[in-house]
């Protein structure tokens, strides 16, 4: 694994990935606080998964 991202870089990359995936399904998209609300939430649980798996080894 490439430990030169850091565990914030990689939990913002994939919470971008996850918001705009689900944004890509959606027919309509709004700009309101669900987006960021989305992006917060994954955001806090990769961040916490990542955080637990690369501080084990």
């Amino acid at each position: 694994m490439n430990n030169n991202l850091s565990n914030e870089q990689i939990a913002h990359d994939l919470a971008v990935a996850v918001v705009s995936a689900k944004i890509s399904k959606k027919a309509y998209i709004s700009s309101d606080i669900s987006v960021i609300t989305a992006y917060e939430d994954a955001y806090s649980d990769f961040l916490r998964l990542l955080n637990k798996i690369r501080t084990v080894r």
